[in-house]
């Protein structure tokens, strides 16, 4: 399989210029191209153009995937809303970083896989599985950094000994935004899961008469400003500056509460994760016993039942198993073993062992010229020794 890479770039707080889709063209003259996104494949060759300048100057998101194995998702975050000092502590190795360009931070997750055989390029629409996490970002929901975090713990990136950065609330909450980023990077959904143990439920956001009342306490300067700010496109994310404002002046910020006493380090993650991992193995491992065992018995009771309907026509089937050898066809040999090994069955149930043998040997002396029919008796457990070793019945 050839190989193959995907990149997508994506600006949202403001749409590209003539002069900067210019620059991209001259990039690539097979990319799709818009103001708002740029997207191209390579199976052969690779991309002209450096990401991190491409994000330091024109997008705001990045999403990168190559079928080797490698991975990785970029956001630029204006720093007016993204603390830095509240990031970095999910930055605990190679998978996830963060640095400062201008007025901006970018985030960047990294994921380096090494597999045997390339994969098959993916079709899913990641990137707007994935971009929804900026705006969560923006408004102070860092679920998806300690997703990061964890991800560094799972590679074994961090050390037994240290201990968690802080511990965003809904973690435990279903998120089809937070599961396309965890499988997108393989984080292990038993670590999630140890982690997620201790997640405080998401707070209800502020009631619309909260924010009423917040608002009209604005003073009408700062009211103007912001609506001016805002329609000259100084405020993209108008919605996520003004939560922040409310939150700084009404509410404690996401996971102030939790206590540095309460936090777990890697190696508890860690060793609770595979004690989850475990306890999954016995459960599938259990379910799977049961149900080997229903089948066995269902097997058993059908078995029963077709022996009781052949009870009685032995006679009958002994000539069937006659008719099918006479034709020297391998399928009707097959066939007649099968119908042999019936009678078998029938006979050890019944404690009639010895008529079977009988008839057994009977049918092994009438065809002792045809060695393949008496090669399949032998590999079917009904060898002539085994006919031979107890005695017939007398006439």
């Amino acid at each position: 399989m050839s190989e193959y890479q995907y990149y997508e770039f994506r600006a949202v707080d403001r749409p590209l210029g003539k002069a900067e889709l210019k620059r991209l063209r001259d990039l690539s003259t097979r990319a799709a191209i818009s103001p708002t996104s740029f997207v191209n494949t390579y199976q052969w060759g690779d991309f002209k153009g450096d990401p991190d300048r491409l994000m330091e100057q024109m997008f705001d998101a990045f999403l990168y995937f190559a079928n080797w194995g490698t991975r990785r998702f970029d956001l630029r975050l204006p720093n007016s809303l993204a603390s830095l000092p509240r990031i970095k502590p999910y930055c605990a190795g190679p998978f996830v970083g963060v640095r400062a360009h201008g007025t901006s931070l970018i985030l960047e997750f990294h994921a380096e896989e090494a597999y045997d055989e390339y994969l098959d390029g993916e079709e899913e629409d990641w990137m707007g599985s994935l971009l929804p996490l900026r705006e969560g970002l923006l408004r102070g929901d860092y679920r998806c950094l300690y997703l990061a975090w964890l991800r560094c713990v799972q590679e074994e990136e961090v050390e037994d000994d240290e201990m968690e950065p802080p511990l965003p609330p809904g973690l435990a909450e279903d998120s089809g935004t937070l599961s396309a980023f965890s499988s997108f990077f393989e984080i292990d959904h038993d670590l999630i899961e140890a982690a997620a143990e201790a997640s405080a439920p998401a707070p209800s956001g502020p009631s619309r008469k909260d924010v009423a009342a917040w608002v009209e306490s604005i003073p009408g300067g700062e009211k103007d400003a912001l609506l001016c700010a805002a329609a000259c496109g100084e405020l993209p994310a108008l919605g996520a500056e003004l939560l922040r404002r409310f939150h700084a002046g009404k509410l404690p910020a996401m996971g102030r509460k939790e206590r540095p006493s309460d936090r777990r380090t890697a190696g508890e993650l860690r060793a609770a994760a595979s004690a989850r991992a475990e306890k999954r193995e016995q459960e599938i491992n259990y379910k799977k016993e049961a149900e080997r065992r229903r089948q066995e018995a269902a097997q058993a009771a059908a078995r029963a039942a077709y022996l009781d309907r052949l009870a009685g026509r032995e006679d009958d089937t002994w000539d069937k198993i006659g008719e099918l050898i006479a034709t020297k066809r391998p399928n009707d040999y097959d066939r007649a073993i099968q119908l042999l090994i019936d009678l078998r069955d029938l006979a050890t149930r019944d404690k009639r062992e010895a008529d079977f043998r009988f008839g057994l040997r009977t049918v092994r002396e009438e065809h002792a010229s045809k060695p393949s029919l008496q090669r399949r008796l032998n590999e079917a457990g009904l060898a002539d020794e085994r006919a031979l070793s107890l005695p017939l019945l007398e006439d």
